[in-house]
């Protein structure tokens, strides 16, 4: 599953609509540096849970193009289903 915003990637914490985060959203809170495959290429990436809520509905309605299903697990649950943005982090120069 790939959800891209240009060079970053959004992450959706969904679990199908569970009413649990995944497990890897603690992973995620806890470092938030990650490498990211996009089939070959491999991408370390800095991520952080979007909390504004423009932006988390911007991203959230790209993610559910991407993904329609997105759209009916959140039907399904009492929580509102974290999304991340995966960003790349600049090389050092």
């Amino acid at each position: 599953m790939r959800v891209a915003d240009g060079d970053r990637y959004v992450l959706v914490a969904s679990q199908g609509g569970a009413p649990k985060h995944p497990a890897w959203y603690r992973n995620l809170k806890t470092e938030p540096q990650v490498e990211i495959r996009d089939e070959t290429q491999v991408y370390s990436m800095r991520v952080r849970e979007v909390t504004d809520p423009a932006e988390r509905q911007r991203l959230w309605d790209i993610a559910v193009l991407a993904y329609p299903p997105y759209h009916d697990y959140q039907l399904k649950t009492d929580r509102v289903i974290p999304v991340f943005l995966a960003e790349p982090i600049p090389a050092a120069g």
